[in-house]
């Protein structure tokens, strides 16, 4: 099931893009929203650059299941984010928040499909690295 779901991810991704360009805006726009402390700690990030790596791992870690580097690389975020402050709670929910985000962007092409591979390697991905 993770290949597959790591396919069905991508495919949504092509069409995401296709269809609304750069999700980094709207996704940063829905954390900032339900977590407004959040948006204090991106004060150095004035290109945008830091948001969209986070938002690439995001998408590099739920595409590439096979990886224990993606695995490693959200353990030690998950802990370089306790230094920011971040609690795990929200660390974690910022994975939902990209795929509420995407989506919304998608509209009517979000898909059955769509939802259980997203919901599933998320899931995936948050219980490995607890």
């Amino acid at each position: 099931m993770m290949i597959e779901a790591a396919d069905v991810i991508e495919q949504s991704l092509e069409q995401l893009v296709e269809r609304a360009g750069d999700p980094t805006a709207a996704v940063y726009e829905r954390l900032f929203a339900e977590f407004p402390e959040t948006q204090e700690r991106f004060w150095r990030d004035v290109s945008g650059a830091i948001k969209a790596e986070m938002l690439t791992m995001v998408f590099s870690c739920l595409t590439d299941p096979g990886g224990p580097f993606q695995l490693n690389l959200i353990r030690a975020e998950r802990v370089n984010h306790d230094g920011f402050g971040t609690p795990h709670d929200v660390f974690n929910r910022f994975f939902w928040i990209v795929m509420e985000t995407c989506r919304a962007l998608l509209g009517q092409g979000w898909t059955p499909a769509f939802e259980v591979a997203w919901t599933t390697r998320i899931e995936e991905v948050l219980s490995a690295t607890k």
